[in-house]
């Protein structure tokens, strides 16, 4: 009789499984796992390729959601002034940021020039775009702040918030504007003192839009306050798409410059840059005043006194203090019902009740022990509180001699 050992990894390589010799049959069973491995990879490309295909297509389309950005189809976005602009045959080129702008087509005096976001300029950018628009017809700016204003050196300044009104009527004659325009109100307001500057939407001294006139190598520049009339929310109320139409559409083209903060170089100026500026004299002026606080109101502090710690203070100190606070404030009530309550806890200890037994318990115990009838111990133990100080004087008195009767030495 012989005995064969069979390695486990050799045992399984060499047992057929449905009876035939050498495995072979098991070629099937891989070709088909090889297959579905297959099948699952090409699916997860095709998948892939979709994804890449929609955010390319998307790119491509540019949407967003910026506010009055010319491909956002949203309620702030302004698509639709920029869709009828091209199907009146104005051609107009979007350009993000300052390399699109530099790369557009010479600017000349049948272009239009917008800027949605002056917010975004630096002085160095902003500098570089009045390069480029300086032979435009029309320079647009919506809602600049005063640090764009000062480095383009416009005689514009804001004054403050625009109209609480709902809606302003032009009241001016402009390229593009009659004096019966009625517009959306509530942007903001600015005011100018320049020589043939013409102020449109006028509402207590401050306009909702400036327009300084064209000059030796400067365009014509309009300051906007209110970029709501060119949204796609508020475009169809009053006349807001006629004056955005007429405003845009003066020429054959329209440049819609979207600025970016990316352009901003770490060196250039911008409104934030001039924050750290007056920051450093605010904030020495402001270590005088506490120093200058500090010697007028100061005092000299006496000689240090020492004290034992903790400091042990007598239980009946604190009683007789809690006592002369009940007294000054003449709450004869709440010290008769502390003088109840530790009489009936002293009461239902001497007595053998339990902890938290009630008052009528307590009584009741009492009266046994003492002889006395249960009521007039009821009433000494919960009656009504007492009125004066006397009352109370009474019943401390007689809460005393209970408790001597019970508690015998």
């Amino acid at each position: 009789m012989s005995l064969t050992v069979w390695d486990r990894h050799e045992a399984e390589a060499t047992t057929p499984t449905d009876g035939s010799p050498g495995g072979t049959p098991e070629a099937p069973h891989n070709g088909r796992s090889r297959r579905r491995r297959l099948v699952l990879v090409t699916a997860v490309v095709l998948v892939l390729a979709l994804v890449v295909a929609v955010a390319v297509s998307l790119a491509r389309r540019g949407g967003n959601d910026a506010p009055l950005d010319p491909r956002n189809p949203g309620a702030n976005g302004a698509q639709a002034v920029v869709r009828v602009l091209e199907q009146r045959g104005v051609a107009v080129d979007i350009a993000r940021g300052q390399t699109e702008l530099e790369d557009t087509d010479a600017i000349d005096g049948s272009t239009t020039v917008l800027v949605s976001d002056p917010r975004a300029l630096s002085e160095e950018t902003a500098a570089a775009m009045w390069d480029k628009a300086r032979g435009a017809r029309r320079l647009v700016l919506v809602e600049p702040d005063r640090f764009l204003l000062e480095a383009l050196d416009l005689d514009v300044s804001p004054a403050g918030g625009g109209s609480p009104t709902r809606s302003l009527r032009a009241g001016c004659v402009l390229p593009g504007l009659t004096a019966s325009d009625t517009v959306t109100a509530g942007g903001t307001g600015y005011s100018s003192l320049a020589p043939g500057a013409t102020r449109c939407f006028t509402f207590e001294g401050t306009s909702e839009l400036v327009s300084l006139p064209t000059g030796p190598g400067t365009p014509e520049v309009v300051v906007l306050g209110s970029g709501d009339l060119l949204s796609n929310g508020e475009v169809t109320r009053y006349d807001n798409a006629g004056v955005s139409l007429r405003l845009l559409g003066q020429g054959d083209r329209l440049v819609w410059y979207v600025p970016s903060v990316l352009d901003v170089s770490a060196g250039d100026t911008t409104p934030s840059s001039e924050l750290p500026r007056a920051l450093g004299p605010l904030a020495l002026l402001a270590l005088f005043a506490v120093l200058a606080l500090m010697l007028w109101r100061g005092r000299r502090f006496g000689p240090l006194v020492t004290e034992p710690l903790p400091a042990v203070v007598k239980a009946v100190e604190t009683t007789q203090s809690r006592g002369r606070l009940y007294r000054r404030a003449r709450d004869t009530g709440r010290a008769g019902t502390v003088l109840r309550a530790a009489a009936t806890r002293r009461l239902a200890s001497w007595l053998g009740l339990p902890v938290g037994a009630t008052p009528e318990a307590v009584a009741q115990a009492t009266a046994a022990a003492s002889g006395r009838p249960l009521h007039e111990v009821l009433a000494l133990l919960a009656g009504p509180p007492p009125a004066d100080e006397d009352a109370m004087v009474a019943l401390a008195d007689d809460l005393s001699t209970l408790e001597k009767e019970v508690h015998r030495p």
